[in-house]
């Protein structure tokens, strides 16, 4: 179960979120949309939107994993609608390392907040998420 995060400004303030600048600014773009649930994971945090998508739960996650000191990556999945299934259903990631800082701007943060807000819907996905990365989602 997801714990209600009603601030996610301190998230931004730890050692790892701070190494990457557009994760600021998705935090910032997650308050200001609304109600999200946060729960941290190994290695980083889940979070997800508690609003409905065409009159059913939000079932997007975006987890945000660092699997290396150097690398962080955002996964937007999700969960299956069976109640006993661990099954996750990839829309796609992004991987974010020092070479790849300055590729994504505050408008990227945006689209990936709308994209997550509106249920990971097919033809929103924003260019800048790829469907093929090198990670795989990793389990709790």
């Amino acid at each position: 179960m997801l714990e209600l995060q009603s601030e996610l400004t301190s998230l931004a303030e730890l050692s790892d979120f701070q190494k990457y600048p557009i994760l600021a600014r998705l935090f910032e773009k997650l308050e200001q949309e609304g109600a999200v649930a946060a729960r941290p994971c190994v290695h980083g945090v889940e979070l997800r939107f508690l609003n409905e998508v065409v009159g059913m739960p939000n079932r997007g996650y975006l987890r945000i994993h660092f699997p290396t000191p150097t690398k962080c990556v955002l996964f937007f999945h999700k969960k299956s609608s069976v109640p006993f299934s661990r099954e996750r259903f990839s829309y796609g990631g992004i991987v974010i390392d020092e070479r790849s800082l300055l590729r994504f701007d505050l408008e990227d943060a945006d689209q990936w907040v709308q994209f997550l807000k509106n249920g990971l819907q097919p033809a929103q996905r924003p260019n800048s998420i790829k469907k093929s990365i090198p990670y795989n989602i990793p389990e709790d």
